[in-house]
């Protein structure tokens, strides 16, 4: 059970967080977006008020849309059915909700790569009892999961954002462990498994859907490579196709088109005049720069260095002592973008994980040829899964520190792997994967399993500080403020804290 401690001990920062988080007017509204969404769904159309969306209200036809996925709506509705006594109130208990979500999976991919590892002669550790040491470590990795990462930072104001971003790397995370369940005994539950965590994915957080599906679909090419019979192929196409109709029919009823994001039609580009809301001339720079999109390589230079150098923090005399750095990503090649936040970095923010994401990369490639076909296969979708699903957050033309959640299921797969490395080492010889001296190996071991006590720490203390950097109020005649979407809705910029 030390999952469960782990995962409670996170879940209780994160609630502790949520709950001494500001409470802000527009916000709020914004918060309201789903109710509102739910309610329309009731009387059977899609259209919302302008005064719900504001700046993120798209005008279609003389109506108004929004682009957010309908997820949280889904949840909402059994609620909202029968009271109006909780409207506008639903988005940190959501938040929560996905948080446990997010633990319950990652300590189901724990269970079911816990045995990748093992040494030969079988000596499985799905038959051993865990020592002490693992079970530490097991703890600790559910508590740098859910309150030493990018989590913490979603969790520190209950905003519309956050919520879409958290369920989407609930959902993501779901789908991997869907899928390494799939792998080991497949079967059509579990296809059916599958396919329900990647349309919750694909209706939270669509770039992060997109790597989901793309995970599935590894796993059908490799289906079909093997001739593992039509009936399975047949499965897993089905379950690829569901959440991409639903994804599609969503779309078209707001937009007329399955897949589009017409973002020359929302308002915070164009403007409403009848509401006297200027359109951000920044915005419209931006898509006249990139051809009408906020998409493409010529952003990845930027993006990627800015989400993955280790100097993106400072420290701070005032508690709790660490903040965001003052500048902003540097651009390269003269890309125009739409926002550059203030924002940290993956390394900078969560290098326990990243240090065992590493270790697990490693440790998968020297191990591989010894696992079997299906757990090679569902070790290799899921990671491919969680690259896909960064892509998009690389080639878009914002930056901003929420959207290292595109960044973090991937990360959450390949730290796991890591862990599975790591415990192995510390139940059952590893000497044909080292090549050297027992005294050595278990130097190196102690070492390493040092250095990621000491960078889970660190990871815990800089994600929830950050946190509550976040929940300061700035004033616009404060020398930190600048342009930025949460300046708007939170009377303070993200550029300041980001």
């Amino acid at each position: 059970m030390a999952w469960a401690i782990g995962s409670l001990s996170a879940l209780g920062i994160d609630g502790w967080l949520l709950a001494r988080a500001p409470r802000n007017a527009l916000a709020s509204r914004l918060g309201s977006i789903h109710d509102a969404q739910a309610r329309a769904l009731f009387h059977g159309h899609w259209n919302l008020k302008f005064d719900t969306l504001l700046l993120e209200a798209f005008k279609i036809d003389g109506k108004y849309q929004t682009y957010f996925g309908i997820w949280p709506t889904l949840l909402r509705m059994p609620v909202l059915a029968v009271t109006n006594r909780f409207d506008g109130s639903f988005t940190g208990p959501s938040i929560l909700l996905a948080i446990v979500v997010m633990l319950i999976a990652t300590a189901g991919m724990q269970y079911e790569l816990r045995n990748l590892f093992a040494a030969r002669g079988g000596n499985s550790h799905l038959d051993a009892l865990p020592s002490r040491s693992t079970m530490i470590i097991s703890g600790g990795f559910q508590l740098v999961i859910g309150a030493g990462s990018v989590v913490a930072f979603l969790a520190s104001y209950p905003l519309v954002y956050h919520e879409m971003e958290m369920w989407g790397i609930a959902g993501a995370v779901a789908s991997a462990w869907a899928a390494l369940r799939y792998v080991h005994h497949p079967g059509p539950l579990r296809t059916v498994g599958c396919s329900l965590a990647a349309t919750i994915t694909i209706l939270s957080r669509p770039s992060l859907g997109i790597g989901v599906i793309t995970m599935m679909a590894t796993l059908l090419l490799s289906a079909m490579l093997r001739r593992e019979g039509i009936a399975r192929v047949t499965h897993l196409a089905v379950a690829i196709a569901i959440p991409i109709v639903f994804y599609g029919a969503m779309n078209t009823a707001r937009f007329g088109a399955p897949f589009a994001l017409p973002l020359e039609k929302q308002v915070f580009t164009t403007g409403d005049a009848a509401h006297h809301f200027p359109g951000d001339p920044q915005r419209q720079r931006a898509l006249a720069a990139n051809d009408g999109s906020l998409f493409g390589l010529k952003f990845l230079p930027t993006t990627a260095v800015q989400y993955l150098r280790p100097d993106a923090f400072r420290f701070d005399h005032r508690f709790p002592f660490v903040n965001f750095p003052h500048w902003r990503a540097r651009v390269f090649r003269g890309a125009v973008f739409d926002t550059l936040d203030r924002s940290s970095s993956i390394t900078s923010t969560m290098p326990a994980l990243v240090l065992l994401s590493i270790y697990g990369a490693a440790a998968f490639g020297r191990k591989r040829r010894t696992l079997s076909p299906s757990t090679r296969d569902g070790v290799v979708a899921i990671v491919v899964g969680g690259a896909a699903g960064s892509a998009f957050v690389l080639m878009f033309g914002y930056v901003a520190n929420r959207y290292l959640s595109d960044l973090y299921p991937g990360l959450i797969v390949l730290s796991t792997v890591g862990l599975a490395a790591l415990r192995s080492g510390h139940s059952a010889p590893i000497a044909e994967a080292a090549q050297l001296p027992q005294p050595i190996r278990t130097k190196r071991e102690r070492c390493f399993v040092g250095v990621i006590a000491v960078a889970a720490v660190f990871s815990l203390w800089i994600n929830v500080g950050l946190g509550v950097v976040y929940q300061r109020p700035l004033k616009p005649t404060d020398p930190d403020y600048g342009r930025g979407t949460a300046s708007v809705l939170v009377g303070r910029s993200s550029n300041s804290s980001w």
